[in-house]
């Protein structure tokens, strides 16, 4: 099964009266998303579910990775991702499948890549736990686990799971 860890893209910081929650992407943000899920589609690492804070900014940044994508990835937006640590992030992982259209949840099938859109410093952190070293993404980037588990109720760590690629939208042509 394949992880996605991946920070929102850019956001606006121009109106000082909207609440961080309420923060959209600005133009960077706008644009680097849709590249970001082009190299995904090339890749060959399109999600088969999202799972997203509840933010404006992330919900922003989903709609754009769909739109590159053409068909919609089923999503589920969660306030408890919005500015999550590690371990909820962990958990909402963990609890996937209780978000899946119900066609998934009866067959039983879990989604084989998952996509976890969040906020740092939490994002950052979940990473550099499966890393097993410090990392910090930048505003839409993103690291791909292989992760060698059968369900995602399953714990991850170091020992099941393996980065398989890194990518910043710096490093996109």
């Amino acid at each position: 099964m394949r992880l996605i860890l991946m920070r929102h893209a850019k956001s606006d910081w121009a109106d000082a009266k909207l609440s961080d929650h309420e923060r959209p992407l600005n133009a960077r943000g706008r644009r680097d998303a849709p590249r970001i899920a082009g190299w995904m589609e090339d890749q060959g690492c399109r999600p088969d579910f999202l799972l997203s804070s509840d933010s404006k900014r992330t919900r922003e940044t989903a709609a754009f990775l769909n739109s590159r994508w053409g068909t919609p990835v089923p999503t589920h937006f969660s306030a408890d991702l919005y500015l999550a640590t590690a371990s909820m992030i962990f958990q909402r992982i963990r609890s996937t499948e209780e978000w899946l259209p119900e066609t998934s949840r009866h067959s039983g099938e879990a989604p084989a890549t998952l996509l976890v859109l969040g906020h740092n410093p939490g994002i950052s952190a979940a990473a550099s736990e499966l890393l097993d070293h410090a990392c910090g993404f930048p505003t839409a980037g993103l690291a791909v686990f292989d992760c060698q588990v059968s369900s995602w109720s399953e714990e991850l760590g170091p020992k099941n799971c393996q980065v398989w690629k890194e990518i910043r939208p710096k490093q996109l042509p």
